[in-house]
């Protein structure tokens, strides 16, 4: 699904590959799915090396030096379009969180369950990331919601 989501949104090709993140600076979206059927949650990131997210940013916006903001934006964009597909195999009844984009220095944890699929565009890894988690902290949002 992800290199098909790479060619879909940024009609380049990826690789699909087996291993980890480098210990760099990353660009990491997070989106969480709510199935009110049986109230679980599930994680849905897109964790990207930041330097990658920089030059889909450059490309995607059509500037030379995107913002901090602008690859964001974009890390964000890519995990909405991630977790609507993870969303509509697995839980076509759930509700889908706003994307909670981050910089961030290394990548998370992820406790045991937790499916990973990493390809590599432009040289440098892009990972799908599914995580059970057992309920949302405070700091996430939800669409048609007001903010506290």
């Amino acid at each position: 699904m992800l290199v098909e989501i790479i060619a879909m949104v940024l009609g380049e090709e990826a690789t699909p590959v087996h291993r980890p993140l480098p210990d760099v600076l990353l660009a990491n979206s997070r989106l969480i799915i709510h199935d009110e059927s049986d109230d679980s949650y599930l994680g849905v990131e897109v964790r990207a090396e930041a330097t990658l997210a920089t030059v889909l940013a450059e490309s995607l916006l059509g500037v030379t030096e995107p913002a901090p903001e602008d690859v964001l934006d974009v890390i964000a964009e890519l995990g909405n379009i991630a977790a609507g597909n993870v969303k509509s195999l697995l839980c076509t009844n759930g509700r889908l969180s706003l994307p909670a984009p981050v910089l961030a220095e290394q990548s998370p944890t992820d406790p045991a369950g937790t499916v990973r699929a990493v390809a590599v565009l432009f040289g440098r890894i892009v990972e799908l990331v599914v995580i059970p988690v057992s309920g949302v902290d405070a700091a996430t949002r939800w669409p048609g919601f007001a903010s506290v």
